[in-house]
Order: structure tokens, then C-alpha cells, then sequence
């Protein structure tokens, strides 16, 4: 039996996880969107359309994660 501390400090790991993936992406693109856009004297579109894809990305990646829980866990793949 798994002991409640035990799967605290899971699910706190794993809101983490989630928390960061998505900083990360959305703040990448924000940087790169930022660096484009003052090179190539544009205002703020290759921020906003690499923002909304950095925000894409982490949503992607963080399906991904809970598709692997749910393999992990045992549940029976939707046909």
C-alpha cells in the first residue's frame, strides 16, 4: 500500500511537471517571438504567433504525460 505522503509528493511532482512544461514553452516562444520581432524591426507578431505555440506545444506535451500516466496506470486504451 502507498503511503499518503508517498503519493502527495507524486501528484505535487507531477503539478510541477505540468506547471514548468508550460512556463517554459509559452516563455520560449515569448523570447524567440521578442528576438525576431527586434531584428527584423516587426512589432510584436512573431510574439504572438510563437507565443500561441509555444502555448500549443506545452498543451501537446502535456497530453503526453497524461497519456503515459494513463498507460502506466493500466487503463484500457479508448478504440
Amino acid at each position: 500500500m502507498v503511503r499518503k505522503g508517498a503519493e502527495f509528493l507524486r501528484y505535487l511532482s507531477l503539478l510541477t511537471q505540468v506547471g514548468l512544461t508550460m512556463v517554459f514553452s509559452a516563455g520560449f516562444g515569448v523570447w524567440l517571438g521578442r528576438l525576431l520581432d527586434a531584428r527584423l524591426g516587426t512589432r510584436f507578431v512573431f510574439t504572438c504567433v510563437l507565443l500561441v505555440l509555444g502555448i500549443a506545444g506545452g498543451m501537446t506535451a502535456i497530453f503526453r504525460i497524461f497519456e503515459e500516466l494513463d498507460d502506466d496506470a493500466g487503463a484500457p486504451k479508448p478504440k
